[in-house]
């Protein structure tokens, strides 16, 4: 079978049995049923995968929605995206809306829209500047927080955990204004019950625990208690209940 057979393309409200194909395109409201599995699938209207997909690259630019797991090389999004099950996926790129009902693991993961993960989220680098809402533990080698938005996680561990002011504020006062909706309406800044890692720097960030090697705690911190083993620097205008060395 050629790559021409084995490729579909959906621009109505059409439906598409699963299997294996080269490259799938919906651009209307389309959906397919059962698994699918392909190089490449496009979804740019209000696509619908009922089962599982696994492919090498998935680009959502409209409305996706996903009835199982997702396993992917690179998905980019830009629209919306609600997933279902659990988001296997090397480098995850979401400027749109990215909502997994359980947990991400990825290797790399950037946000500058908003992602919402009723599990964990497990990666070795994760970049964001929009806003995120893990009800699990976020865990990363690397994690570079700008809120440009409510951010939320219940636990965050890292090796390096770096939380600045910055994200959209720094590309003025409309397209902040634009996140904060999507994102809950929430104010610029990063909440979390414990915080562990070995070189932490935290700005506008309200937490119970904050525990590390290094610790900086910058402006805008409310921190109830913070444990260090080798340095700790607080910042004027952040607010440490307790300090403890370790």
């Amino acid at each position: 079978m050629n790559d021409d057979k084995r490729s579909a393309s959906l621009a109505g409200a059409g439906k598409l049995s699963g299997g294996d194909y080269t490259r799938v395109s919906i651009s209307g409201a389309g959906k397919v049923t059962g698994d699918i599995k392909a190089e490449a699938l496009r979804i740019s209207g209000a696509g619908k995968v009922e089962g599982r997909a696994e492919a090498i690259q998935i680009t959502v630019s409209g409305s996706g929605a996903f009835g199982g797991e997702v396993v992917a090389d690179e998905m980019r999004v830009s629209g919306a995206t609600r997933i279902d099950g659990m988001a296997r996926v090397k480098e995850l790129k979401c400027s749109g809306s990215y909502r997994v009902r359980e947990s991400i693991v990825s290797e790399y993961v950037k946000v500058s829209g908003v992602l919402r993960a009723g599990g964990d989220v497990e990666a070795d680098l994760l970049k964001t500047s929009g806003g995120f809402e893990i009800e699990g533990l976020l865990s990363a080698d690397k994690i570079e927080i700008r809120p440009g938005g409510r951010c939320y996680a219940k636990e965050i561990g890292g090796a390096k955990i770096d939380v600045r002011r910055g994200g959209y504020r720094e590309r003025g006062i409309l397209l902040d204004g634009l996140v904060r909706m999507f994102s809950g309406k929430g104010t610029a800044e990063l909440r979390s019950t414990v915080i562990e890692g070995d070189e932490i720097h935290l700005e506008d960030t309200i937490a119970d625990v904050v525990r590390g090697t290094r610790v900086e705690i910058g402006p805008g911190c409310r921190i109830k208690t913070v444990e260090y083993s080798e340095e700790l620097q607080i910042h004027p205008n952040a607010e440490v209940g307790k300090q403890q060395k370790v």
